[in-house]
This record gives structure tokens, sequence and C-alpha cells, in this order.
């Protein structure tokens, strides 16, 4: 059965997106893309300059939609309990995109990377169709992003 979408109320969307930009803001403080280690690191096929570019613009929209999947879980009809486990589910993701960008721009760990970029994939998801819809692309680009990191960890040693 397809749900309805209810409008999120407005606290409940500036909350949830002001924790997504606080969140988004956090993930780009041990960021060093423009370190002589990142620039040195041989790229795989798949992720060519253009696609490297647009990494900020990406990760900003897949944050912006994280916020507006938890906004929308809270104006679902689900119960308090299944609110409750999809904005831990949530919240768990952006620790977990924390925890790759530090490892991976600030200790310089792509095998540890990987695993972390893993638990992220897999752990996409939800019970609310909207809120699905909305992390979709998260989960494509966290599979993606696994498989760029895990080519990397290979190249660079």
């Amino acid at each position: 059965m397809i749900e309805i979408l209810k409008p999120p109320h407005r606290r409940h969307t500036v909350l949830c997106m002001g924790i997504a930009v606080a969140a988004l803001f956090l993930a780009q403080l041990p960021n060093d893309v423009r370190s002589d280690w990142f620039r040195s690191l041989e790229r795989p096929a798949e992720l060519p300059r253009s696609i490297e570019r647009l990494i900020g613009l990406i990760w900003t929209t897949l944050f912006l939609l994280a916020g507006l999947a938890a906004a929308l879980t809270l104006a679902s009809d689900r119960s308090p309990l299944v609110k409750r486990v999809l904005l831990g589910g949530t919240l768990t993701s952006l620790a977990l995109n924390l925890a790759y960008t530090f490892t991976f721009t600030y200790r310089h760990d792509l095998h540890t990377a990987v695993w972390i970029s893993g638990a992220l994939s897999l752990g996409m998801g939800g019970l609310s169709l909207w809120a699905c819809l909305n992390r979709l692309p998260h989960a494509l680009w966290t599979a993606f992003a696994t498989h760029v990191t895990w080519r990397m960890a290979n190249l660079n040693g």
C-alpha cells in the first residue's frame, strides 16, 4: 500500500535540515582534498575528475535529502518507536559519513574507510516509502563510494 505523503511540520523540517547542515559542516572539517597526499593518490577509472569535482555538491545534496527524509519520517503515521528507529538510522548514517571522511582524509586509512563506507551502504533504507525514496540517492552514492575507495586502497597500497 502506498503511503499518502503528509507535509512535515515546519519545526520538524527546520530541526532536521539544521542537523543535516551541521553534519555536512562537520564532515568537511577534516577534509584535506587539496593536500599533497590526496592529490598524489592514484584514482581508478571509475572516478573521473569530472565526477570528483562534483563530490562537494553531491554530498550537500545527499545530506539535505537525509534531513528531508527525517522530517518526512516525523510527519508519517508511524508509531513513535518506529520513528525513533528510523531517525536513529538517519543519525547513524550521518555519523558514519563523518567517520568515513575523518578516516579517509585525516588518517589516510583507505582500508578502514572501505569498511565504514560498506557499513553505510548496507545500513540505508527505512520503513517510510517517501523517506526511502529520499535516501535512495545516498544508498547508490555510498555503494559507488565504497567501490571507488576499495579500488583506491588497492591501487595505492
